[in-house]
């Protein structure tokens, strides 16, 4: 799987590199259910149950890579579900925090992640549309579902100069866009991408 991402990537980006490093050192199918661990090192999407899905390994390396957190930073993750992009976002920084509404999955990937000794990855329930305040501010935010956009919650938890990515409803599909906090207010920083995720569930999952 890495060597494929490798690939299909700019391996000589720093930030591409280190997080195709700390992928190559969680492994994918602890995070699948049994019956779907022959796919777990394929390119594809995979169902964890509950109507979610854990997302295909080129998403996460894009995602990781463009808000490139650093050994010091502190992170977010709105959405966890399977604790997968938690787990390696884990090797990369300081801290992760995954918020989680679904109790079922809160419970598996903390089991998976204390199997794993990520003892700087905690897994939180509750409704993170708006963020978690209690662990702010973080240097890096990644919203694993889509929502019509990103709750102003999320951004006044951000530390200035710190970096978000959150898959945003639009015409005609999703496409995944990364800000940065600059001078306290948020500009698009570089290119987004399209994409399919789940749509956030909770209070904050549609904002009008």
């Amino acid at each position: 799987m890495i060597a494929r991402l490798a690939s299909l990537s700019d391996a000589s980006d720093p930030a591409v590199s280190r997080v195709l490093e700390a992928m190559s050192s969680i492994p994918r199918h602890m995070f699948v259910e049994p019956p779907l661990r022959h796919r777990a090192y394929s390119d594809c999407s995979l169902p964890i149950g509950r109507g979610q899905t854990l997302s295909q390994p080129m998403t996460v390396l894009s995602c990781l890579a463009a808000v490139d957190p650093g050994e010091s930073d502190t992170m977010l993750e709105v959405g966890s579900g399977s604790g997968y992009l938690a787990a390696v976002a884990g090797r990369l920084c300081s801290r992760v925090t995954g918020v989680e509404t679904m109790l079922e999955l809160v419970h598996r990937s903390r089991n998976v992640i204390e199997e794993l000794g990520l003892t700087n990855v905690l897994i939180q329930y509750g409704d993170g549309g708006a963020g978690w305040p209690s662990a702010a501010p973080y240097d890096c935010i990644i919203v694993s579902a889509a929502a019509d956009a990103v709750h102003p919650g999320l951004f006044s938890q951000l530390s200035e100069g710190g970096r978000l990515g959150a898959p945003v409803f639009g015409d005609g599909g999703q496409s995944f866009r990364f800000f940065r906090k600059k001078d306290g207010r948020m500009e698009e920083y570089r290119a987004g991408f399209a994409c399919r995720f789940v749509p956030l569930t909770g209070r904050f999952g549609s904002i009008e």
